[in-house]
């Protein structure tokens, strides 16, 4: 440098040497390198911290430890920014080492998002994304993460398949794409695919995102279709702290059907012997005795249940090593006796800075999960349980005068005794489930990090059931059923995640690339026999080969997929977001085994303007939209594939020959079924974002669904991708900071959603597809229907109107006769004068809401949740069973008998006698309902205590009230279908007899330390 500087004095140009010279020093004095560390309110470094310097294009990203190093001038303005942490600006002057702790930012610090592979802040996001935090749902004493979801994330429907304890909870994200498919959410933990929101204990939690357009889902391809459940759990930071937690409840049914009393129920069935001729039943004083002393079925099957819960955690941390160790217990017991539930589970999060580039992180979850006498588990093809209680005899005990069962009756329901079932039988289901998952964090360059997340999981459930719903005194009856069944399932995964930050002045730039593998197996075996002797499970053997049965089974599946996504800001004003991910499924053969799902979203905010920038009244502005497809590939794994069965058959009548025969027809062709979606969205907020609102709009058509259909005139299937569903829909949210005062706030949050789902398609050109859920009054009627240009869960059935009148002209048969006489049902006919089958209603809600507010008042802390759901019809079978007349239905006990039609009274209620079809409009009803979920007061004593962090007794109820005009137990629950394979959308809203869901009162208390 010298040596040139010197040549320049030479050929008259000594001065601009001079002048280079001098500017050079100037440049030396002026550039120096400034380093420091940034560090939390805990004095931990925090990485990954953006130090740009204002106005000018070069910045850096602090280390594992909060370290940085930067060019600067004494003039330049170091900009430090962080998820969640108020921003900084530091005129850097003389210095050259620079300590900055940086202060949590209240206002945005529940504004960081997981998004998959990574978070945003929710500012900057480009998608439709909905975030539940613990915060939320903190102070209410839930046992399942599903509750926390419901009615806190716009676009989400949450519905209880049924109270009983430890049930199935169906969670749907923006409508339903698949007719025959599984339509249930990808649950991905801590990063690991595959989780059972079930098993997870609440109190684990850190946060809850759900995806749910196809620009932020496309990222998971072809495990997105139906959206994606992202769950965080919480890691340990700071002081050790340690929290404990018990509460105990108390449930019960939350009202009764109305049913006829015993009393009533003689009086009428003496009214209707007398009415044909035959001799009263009961006597005056037996009818007297019903009244001092009735007989309720409905008491007798149901009770108050008991549950417990204790949880406990400890966590804490320094800058090397953080820890969260938690464990929870639960028992609860059903509000039908003999049922109930039991959880054990223990998770440990641990993560370690082994340098300044090396992070590493093991996170291991185990639970328990023990079910005691499922209801679903007994015989239901002519109703559950609970109908069967609801029809039974209300004039015969449970026990006689020996105590022994009364097993059967010659009138009402023409089963056996559904209390004797219950009692006599014992159906335990333990699942056991172990999941790892180890993550690597090494730090490549700065601005380059690369992430290795491996996880892997077992599950394995053993199931051993002792049934009896017959006499026993009768050999060789169907009565007793034993049943062994193990299962396993293991899966892992391997995720591999480079990912590179790096801001050039106003533009900053984010892109991810992963390649990931998942592979997984499950095997299952069993053992079943009926028609045995036997005093109890391990007797089950009866020596009769035909009578017992031996199952095996075992399939292997994997994908294997690569991803990519650019997600880049400028002036943090203009968002852009694009992804492409290939998935390699092992379901599908050659050229269709590959799926390719791009996608792609902008977003503009107006925060930099002046009249947002002052925050004073608008505070935040921001457009958005995107396009993305995601796949589904949710079918057996040997869909594709032809398959066999088991035959046996006579040729003589005398031998039994076993051969085989086609089931299924395979389809080599077989491809994805792919989501396209299209989202616009508009985020406000108001007084320096106390206010925020959230709107978005959406339409996603789903094609090639992957529809198992059966081939014409056979009894094969065959999966194929033919059809087309659509959905359309809005959600809204809004949350506001009503009241912020030192001793008092109030905090609201309300969402609604309103989606409508279409069937647009259906193959070969068909308008519609039967349903297999049946009717349960023996005539195998289908109750739904799968119809173009109707929503999924379409009730199939004939239309009531009302009763044939006395003056009515009946028609005539082709022998001349009546088809019917005054006061028998009356249904929509076509000209021929046959009855029309048709839509008759539809089980699935196209609007639903929750209202959540939270008030505290110094120690005092109140939560009142409203949530509710509109627009939706309940095909109730039970109704229809109640009125008697059909099937094992023998005798009306529906307090309509008292208005049943006579000739001198003509109502719309048929007359006594005539035949009773469930599959009618008689039996749908609104299903509508707005329901007080959650009310929790709570007081926190910890200022009383020297040792406490913090010290809260609470009391709570839940399901508290309903307000409905459905006259069953509660709208919202749907029996599972009893067929095998049914998809639970198509038959959403038909009630078989469904376990109710209780109403629980809560006392409880938290202790922190």
């Amino acid at each position: 440098m010298r040596e040139k500087l010197f040549k320049c004095t030479i050929g008259g140009h000594f001065m601009k040497g001079i002048f280079i010279m001098l500017l050079f020093s100037h440049q030396l004095y002026a550039q120096q390198t400034v380093t420091g560390q940034i560090v939390d309110q805990s004095n931990i470094g925090i990485p990954g911290v953006n130090i740009a310097l204002q106005g000018k294009s070069i910045g850096e990203i602090t280390d594992f430890d909060g370290n940085f190093s930067i060019n600067a001038s004494p003039e330049d303005v170091l900009v430090i920014s962080y998820i969640g942490y108020i921003t900084e600006k530091i005129t850097v002057g003389s210095q050259t080492n620079i300590f900055v702790q940086l202060k949590e930012d209240v206002a945005t610090l529940d504004d960081v998002v997981v998004i998959g592979y990574g978070t945003r802040r929710k500012s900057d996001l480009t998608g439709a994304v909905s975030q539940v935090t613990a915060k939320s749902f903190e102070s209410q004493p839930i046992t399942r993460v599903e509750e926390a979801i419901q009615g806190r994330a716009a676009g989400v429907t949450v519905a209880r398949n049924n109270g009983a304890p430890g049930a199935g909870v169906k969670i749907r994200v923006r409508g339903v794409n698949s007719i025959t498919g599984n339509n249930t959410p990808l649950v991905v933990i801590d990063g690991i695919f595959g989780g059972d929101l079930r098993t997870i204990n609440p109190n684990d939690i850190a946060s809850i995102e759900v995806l749910k357009d196809a620009s932020s889902l496309a990222i998971y391809g072809s495990r997105g279709s139906n959206g994606v459940i992202l769950v965080t759990t919480k890691k340990g930071a700071g002081k050790t702290k340690i929290s404990l937690e018990h509460f105990t409840s108390i449930s019960d049914v939350s009202r009764e059907v109305d049913v006829l009393s015993s009393a009533d129920f003689a009086t009428l069935k003496n009214r209707d012997l007398l009415a044909v001729g035959s001799p009263a039943r009961y006597t005056d004083e037996q009818i007297s005795g019903f009244q001092n002393n009735p007989i309720d079925y409905q008491d007798e099957l149901f009770r108050t249940g008991v549950s417990n819960t204790t949880q406990a955690s400890i966590s804490g941390g320094d800058e090397k090593f953080k820890y969260f160790i938690s464990g929870n217990y639960t028992d609860q017991e059903g509000i039908i006796l003999s049922t109930g539930y039991e959880r054990y589970s223990i998770r440990s999060n641990f993560n370690a800075k082994i340098n300044d580039r090396l992070s590493i992180g093991l996170n291991l979850f185990a639970s328990r999960e023990s079910f005691l006498n499922n209801v679903d588990s007994f015989n239901r093809f002519k109703g559950g349980l609970v109908l069967r209680a609801l029809t039974w005899d209300p004039t015969v005990p449970v026990h006689d005068e020996d105590g022994n069962f009364i097993l059967t009756s010659d009138i009402a329901n023409n089963g056996f005794n559904p209390i004797a079932a219950l009692l006599r039988s014992q159906i335990e289901t333990v699942n056991d489930r172990f999941n790892a998952n180890f993550d690597i964090k090494y730090k490549l360059l700065d601005g380059l990090t690369y992430n290795l997340i491996a996880g892997a999981n077992t599950w394995n459930s053993a199931t051993q059931s002792f049934r009896v719903e017959g006499d026993t005194s009768i050999p060789d009856s169907n009565h007793t059923f034993i049943n062994f069944n193990a299962g396993r399932f293991t899966a892992f995964q391997i995720s591999n995640i480079i990912n590179w930050k790096k801001s050039f002045g106003d533009h900053n730039f984010d892109i991810t690339g992963v390649y990931e593998f998942q592979g997984d197996e499950g095997t299952s075996n069993g053992y079943f026999t009926n028609d045995v002797l036997a005093g109890g499970f391990f007797l089950s053997d009866n020596g009769d080969q035909l009578r017992e049965n031996f199952f095996n089974n075992k399939g292997v599946n994997s994908i294997q997929s690569y991803l990519g996504r650019l997600q880049y800001d400028f002036n943090k004003s203009l968002f852009l977001t694009a992804s492409i991910r290939a998935d390699q499924s092992s379901r599908f053969s050659g050229d269709n085994r590959t799926g390719y799902f791009p996608s792609a979203a902008i977003a503009y905010s107006f925060n930099n303007m002046s009249f947002i920038a002052d925050g004073s009244t608008f505070s935040n502005l921001k457009f958005r939209g995107g396009y993305g497809e995601v796949g589904n590939q949710n079918v057996p794994g040997p869909a594709r594939f032809a398959l066999l069965g088991n035959v046996s058959a006579s040729g003589d009548g005398v031998g039994v020959d076993n051969g085989v025969i086609s089931t299924q027809i395979g389809n080599p062709d077989l491809k994805w079924e792919t989501t396209t979606q299209f989202n616009v969205g508009l985020d406000l907020g108001f007084l320096n974002n106390r206010i925020d609102i959230s709107v978005d709009y959406y339409q996603k058509n789903t094609i090639d669904l992957l529809l198992q259909t059966r081939v014409e005139n056979s009894a094969f299937t065959r999966f194929e991708n033919v059809g087309e569903v659509e959905n359309k829909g809005i959600d809204f949210s809004i949350s506001a900071d009503i009241i912020d005062t030192d001793n008092f706030t109030w905090n609201s949050n309300f969402v609604v959603s309103h989606v409508k789902n279409e069937v647009i398609e259906l193959d070969d050109g068909r308008n519609q597809i039967i349903g297999n859920i049946t009717s349960i009054d023996g005539t195998t009627n289908a109750l739904n229907v799968i119809e173009v240009g109707q929503p999924l869960g379409q009730f199939y059935g004939l239309t009531y109107l009302g009763t044939w009148k006395s003056t009515d002209d009946i028609p005539l048969n082709d022998q001349g006769t009546a088809i019917a006489q005054p006061g028998d049902a009356r249904y929509l006919m076509d000209e021929n004068g046959d009855n029309v089958f048709g839509g008759i209603g539809n089980g699935t809600p196209t609007l639903t809401w929750g209202f959540n507010n939270t008030f505290d008042y110094k120690n005092w802390n109140l939560n009142i949740f409203v949530q509710a759901a509109h627009d939706f019809d309940v095909y109730n079978q039970v109704e229809g069973a109640l009125n008697g007349g059909t099937g094992d239905f023998r005798d009306n006990l529906s307090p309509n008998s008292f208005n049943a039609w006579t000739p001198d009274n003509e109502t719309e209620i048929p007359r006594a006698g005539s035949t009773n079809l469930l599959n009618s409009s008689r039996y749908i009803e609104d299903g509508s309902y707005i329901r007080l979920s959650n009310v929790t007061l709570g007081y926190n004593f910890g200022s009383f205590f020297k040792n406490l962090d913090s010290a809260q007794v609470y009391v709570s109820g839940q399901n508290v009230f309903l307000i409905t005009d459905y006259s069953g137990y509660d709208p919202e629950v749907t029996s599972n279908p009893v067929q095998g394979g049914s998809n639970a959308d198509v038959g959403s809203g038909i009630n078989l007899g469904a376990f109710p869901n209780p109403r629980t009162f809560t006392l409880g208390v938290k202790l922190g330390f």
